[in-house]
């Protein structure tokens, strides 16, 4: 998706790397990437839940995995952790990386402020994220604007602080804490496999393999609060029809590299 890397800075800049860390690295597999481009580095990866065992015993040793929730950090006041020991201490990081952080980040001002002041002089943030829109291949069309669970969920995730628009706005939120923003990459991430887009058919494919499944449990989360029952399994329905209606459609991932 992102031309065969997991991330775009290391490919783009040059510069030292001792300390860096994945935020928000869910399963790990992208921790031990990092951890493998640079080998000479102390690599955290951080995760609300704990990482699989199957991946911890595959990291290098350069690798350290952490709990935690870096809206919790406190560079003032820090907790007795490792997150707050080791990792997100005041210039402390060369690099910082984030990926698919829309369902985690409630207060992205918090976010960057604390990825700014953690950063050393010259370090960068790297940031991955979708927009919470659905776009036909080939012309750009919004297609979900009138999906009524789609309307659902972006009045659901608003209303709980998570933004629709995670991946788009970053650069805005990167500029206002101090950071200075290297470049901004939109990239198609593929729902359903295209002929028209040759590049998608992987991420199709992986997409309806692995996160398409995971929709019902992604409703549940965003609109169990309000909606329920009989509803929720009929706005569940539709999701599932619209998100693969037809070929190529995708959302639309955003890369912005920023250095303080």
């Amino acid at each position: 998706m992102i031309d065969g890397v997991p991330c775009l800075a290391l490919t783009r800049y040059k510069w030292n790397v001792s300390k860096a860390v994945d935020v928000g690295c869910g399963t790990g597999v992208a921790t031990v990437q990092l951890a493998a481009m640079f080998p000479t580095a102390k690599v955290y990866g951080l995760d609300l839940s704990p990482i699989p065992q199957a991946v911890k015993s595959m990291a290098p040793p350069n690798v350290a995995w952490a709990e935690g929730n870096i809206l919790d950090v406190d560079q003032q006041s820090p907790a007795d952790d490792l997150m707050s020991r080791e990792i997100f201490t005041p210039a402390n990081l060369d690099y910082i990386f984030g990926r698919m952080l829309f369902l985690g980040i409630n207060d992205w001002t918090r976010y960057f402020s604390t990825a700014y002041q953690s950063l050393k002089p010259g370090g960068i943030i790297e940031h991955q994220d979708l927009d919470w829109k659905f776009y036909r291949v080939g012309t750009g069309e919004c297609l979900s604007d009138q999906w009524e669970w789609h309307k659902a969920v972006i009045a659901g995730a608003e209303q709980t602080g998570l933004s629709s628009h995670a991946g788009s706005k970053a650069a805005g939120a990167m500029e206002a804490v101090g950071l200075e923003v290297l470049s901004v990459q939109v990239y198609e991430f593929s729902f359903v496999p295209s002929s028209k887009t040759p590049k998608s058919q992987a991420m199709g494919r992986y997409v309806q393999a692995k996160l398409i499944p995971q929709y019902p449990d992604l409703l549940r989360k965003i609109l169990g609060a309000r909606i329920t029952g009989e509803e929720l399994e009929r706005l569940t329905k539709e999701c599932l029809h619209d998100i693969s209606c037809e070929e190529g459609i995708y959302q639309k991932y955003i890369v912005t590299i920023a250095r303080k």
